[in-house]
């Protein structure tokens, strides 16, 4: 990981995760009320991010297949982002002690196909549960 650009984003994302972490260790066990959301009061229709928020808090009991049935994208990036870390975790440590981990030869960058991949995710959840919602009424 020779890029300085690429070192600091990695460092950054690890003081967020860390802050993170921080947050739910902190909040662990409280009972969160959520507000509805606005745009299905409003039309009847879920919107992109429905089922997010349900996603995140499955995921964090540790119900990975919950928390894919209610917003793919949460799973998705998580796996992306733990990827990530390890592969540039493993790229640093390589770098400052002079050896090799093979077939790590560096971190792991950003790629438009990443961000493309998760759109897409988002589209095709936000259409399939609107079409099971209007034709069969299943409310998810």
């Amino acid at each position: 990981m020779t890029n300085p650009e690429q070192r600091k984003l990695f460092l950054a994302s690890l003081i967020l995760s860390a802050a993170f972490g921080g947050l739910l260790i902190f909040i662990k066990g409280a009972h969160i009320t959520l507000p509805p959301c606005l745009f299905f009061r409003l039309t009847g229709l879920y919107c992109p991010g429905c089922g997010g928020t349900r996603a995140c808090i499955a995921l964090l009991h540790g119900h990975f297949l919950r928390s894919l049935i209610y917003h793919p994208v949460v799973l998705y990036g998580t796996a992306v982002y733990t990827v990530y870390a390890l592969r540039n975790l493993l790229a640093l440590l390589a770098e400052r002690k002079g050896f090799s981990i093979k077939g790590i030869t560096s971190g792991m960058a950003f790629r438009k196909i990443y961000l493309y991949i998760a759109v897409a995710l988002i589209l095709v959840n936000w259409v399939l549960k609107n079409l099971l919602l209007c034709t069969f009424h299943l409310a998810l």
